[in-house]
């Protein structure tokens, strides 16, 4: 009897451990540990940024074929001109560069690229009928990348321009510095924030301080080749949201752009509208009373043909201002096969050989011409 109840407890103890083996084997694998979210560079500047959005009226929009855009802008003279680099300085190199001359057109600040093909910004002085060598600004440092579209407020102090770079949230974004007036140097250049920059391509801020209105230039929700040109109303003052003043999702809507209608609020349109349009009259009226302007030396500066002395000067001025048309349009053709070229149509290559043989031909022509009047006209 004793036996047979050892052997009974025996196989009870080992079918007890095998069920306990199984019960252990059957215990589920430990889940892995969530791996932390890697986050880019550009979205941890976005987040840090975002909270400092500024609280900008923009009055209106319109979009622009983006080889055009610097002609598009209706900028006061007394705040300075914008033009490409080919159609300032009559050459058909650097066509993606800008030239910003200041009201008295003494100072220029244009964006070229060096022997590296790396755009960076310049400055130059009127020296009598021509410009001094170049200045590069170094102060803006190579981490700052493809710099270009300069824009100098007219203060003389205050200089935005526009640069790709790990200081970038997405292609160009918009940054600001100012000179030290005792060293005549740039600062260190800071990123202008949201709403003007964006994860798209943000290519110039411009301000006219006298009639109270600014532009932005961006390529957010536009086609390729395409701008759009938002004029809004700047500030004194940076003005940010105060906590709890807008939700987040608003609050990315007014950082993103993503209705200008609703940062009407913030401003009075309807007064920022005839600002608009007594600016595009007056500079309407100027336009038809200033036909050109042709510096004759360091003192003279023509602007209608009764101001020539002589009649060989006055006839090679009306056959320079034909030329000065035809190097206009054979530029702008010009910009037009190299973008093709850039998009894929590579058979245009010839095409662009010659036209850049023709604008060399026509700009040594236009440089002695011009020459020949000053010469006439100084005698």
């Amino acid at each position: 009897m004793k036996k047979r109840y050892f052997v009974f407890m025996l196989i009870m103890a080992c079918l007890c451990n095998t069920a306990h083996a199984q019960k252990r084997k059957s215990k589920p694998a430990p889940k892995p540990k969530p791996q932390p979210v890697q986050i880019s560079a550009a979205e941890l500047l976005y987040r840090n940024m975002l909270g400092a959005t500024a609280k900008v009226m923009f009055v209106d929009s319109v979009v622009v074929d983006k080889s055009v855009f610097l002609s598009a802008i209706p900028l006061n003279p007394e705040a300075g001109t914008l033009v490409s680099y080919p159609a300032f300085f009559k050459v058909h190199q650097h066509l993606d560069g800008s030239v910003y001359e200041n009201e008295f057109k003494n100072a220029i600040y244009f964006s070229m690229g060096d022997s590296t093909e790396r755009m960076g910004i310049y400055t130059a002085d009127r020296m009598g009928t021509q410009w001094s060598e170049p200045l590069k600004l170094r102060e803006i440092g190579s981490e700052f990348e493809q710099q270009n579209y300069p824009f100098l407020m007219t203060d003389g102090v205050t200089l935005f321009f526009a640069a790709k770079g790990a200081n970038s949230l997405g292609g160009y974004d918009l940054f600001m510095t100012r000179k030290d007036t005792e060293t005549g140097k740039f600062f260190l250049p800071e990123n202008y924030g949201m709403p003007f920059n964006s994860t798209a391509n943000d290519y110039l801020l411009a301000i006219d301080e006298i009639d109270n209105l600014g532009w932005l230039v961006s390529d957010r929700y536009q086609p390729e080749g395409m701008v759009c040109i938002y004029t809004f109303v700047p500030t004194a003052q940076r003005l940010a949201f105060k906590e709890g003043e807008v939700s987040n999702e608003q609050l990315e809507g007014f950082a993103k752009l993503t209705s200008i209608a609703d940062t009407w609020a913030f401003g009075n349109r309807e007064k920022a509208l005839k600002s608009i349009e007594a600016l595009k009259k007056r500079l309407t009226k100027t336009a038809a009373a200033v036909s050109f302007r042709f510096p004759i030396n360091d003192d003279k500066v023509y602007t209608k043909l009764s101001d020539f002395k002589t009649k060989q000067g006055k006839e090679m001025f009306i056959e320079l201002s034909e030329l000065y048309k035809k190097q206009e349009k054979l530029i702008q053709l010009l910009e037009e096969k190299r973008l093709a070229y850039h998009k894929g149509r590579y058979n245009e290559a010839n095409t662009i050989r010659s036209l850049e043989k023709s604008a060399e031909e026509l700009h040594a022509k236009v440089h002695t011409i011009e020459k020949a009047i000053r010469n006439s006209e100084n005698r």
